[in-house]
């Protein structure tokens, strides 16, 4: 039972950074037996928040010392069709990306490539305000480097040179002034992604892949939205004058801006998901358990790591590209994790956040249940 009343505390933090206090999700009240993890209720559980908060599709996965424990998939592919999810599906994860970014240049810091307290003037000499000189990527991966949160948007269409465009990016940013303190930032991670790419010399997406995907045999993580390379996949949906509008994969703006990769284009499987899950629960050789206990470690009092939000209970981070929510947990002990996703996003957050926080919560009561 400790566990889950931590787990819950996580879920907690979430709807305080997600939502406003005029504007809190409504989580449906429980009618149904929650069970326990590899009963048969799940299912059920999940097809009843579809039904209370009327989102396309839920994906869900608990994780344990052995592994997977369950995993489900409810709903269709997009609102206009009755093509049923699948446990095979892909799924876009958003800013969780950050996390993966963090991990990989945790593993390029081992192999010597770089260090944590490169900064962009070692990169660098030029181009950009004097005041960044000296921020180093330890900085950039916790949202306390003071580059600005502020969005800067380059041409979704112009995909000739990702690098190119990422550049472009940070140089616009890093001519921004500084800010004090916390500030949670995508452009930090653009940056961070631009000093790898002038340190490896080769695009962010080819690190990601060789030095991450690869070595963990996640075959079926890619960028973008899931579907944009012509494969069947759930497509992700925007609510718009009262209904779902799905968002055809195949179209540039279905996703974040290409160039923000680092900050959060990736989608992914929920069993390539799990091998991600299990190097940061430190059952891999893909990173030393050294990097793991920096990679989780807040940094000053900042409430944040490298990639993630730090409790007392854990970690977590929320991923959305305006069309997809996802959210993933790690115990403090990283003996339990949990995901949930929907291919949906309400601005409002009534319905897409309280669906996979009330997802999150059934498995983790689940979870605890069958301790």
């Amino acid at each position: 039972m400790k566990t889950l009343v931590l787990f819950l505390v996580s879920l907690l933090s979430l709807t305080t950074l997600s939502c406003s206090k005029d504007n809190d999700p409504i989580v449906p009240t429980p009618s149904l037996s929650v069970g326990k993890a590899g009963d048969t209720l799940l299912v059920p559980n999940l097809e009843k928040i579809l039904e209370d908060l009327n989102v396309p599709s839920l994906a869900t996965m608990t994780m344990g010392t052995n592994g997977v424990l369950e995993k489900e998939a409810v709903g269709v592919h997009s609102a206009h069709t009755t093509t049923q999810v699948s446990t095979n599906n892909k799924w876009h994860i958003g800013s969780i990306t950050k996390s993966m970014t963090a991990t990989l240049i945790g593993i390029l810091v081992e192999k010597g490539h770089l260090e944590w307290t490169t900064t962009i003037g070692d990169v660098a000499s030029e181009g950009y305000l004097e005041e960044y000189k000296e921020v180093n990527f330890i900085q950039l991966l916790s949202h306390t480097s003071g580059v600005s949160p502020n969005d800067y948007s380059v041409d979704h269409h112009d995909t000739s040179n990702i690098s190119e465009i990422r550049q472009e990016w940070a140089i616009a940013v890093l001519n921004q002034p500084r800010e004090n303190g916390f500030a949670y930032s995508n452009n930090g991670y653009v940056v961070a992604g631009v000093m790898l790419e002038l340190i490896m010399q080769t695009s962010w997406e080819d690190l990601m892949t060789t030095y991450l995907f690869d070595p963990l045999a996640m075959e079926n993580t890619h960028f973008g939205a899931p579907g944009n390379d012509g494969d069947e996949q759930p497509w992700g949906h925007q609510f718009e004058h009262g209904e779902w509008e799905p968002k055809d994969p195949m179209d540039i703006f279905s996703d974040n801006p290409i160039a923000l990769g680092p900050a959060g284009t990736v989608h992914t499987t929920l069993d390539d998901l799990a091998k991600y899950i299990e190097l940061h629960m430190g059952k891999t050789n893909i990173v030393k358990p050294e990097t793991l206990d920096l990679l989780h470690k807040e940094v000053g009092n900042s409430g944040y790591a490298l990639g993630w939000n730090v409790t007392e209970n854990g970690i977590f981070h929320s991923g959305s590209n305006a069309k997809w929510f996802a959210q993933l947990f790690l115990s403090a002990d990283r003996t339990f994790s949990n995901f949930a996703v929907t291919n949906s996003y309400d601005r409002e957050g009534k319905k897409s956040i309280p669906a996979v926080l009330e997802a999150m919560r059934i498995m983790g009561e689940r979870f605890s249940n069958s301790q």
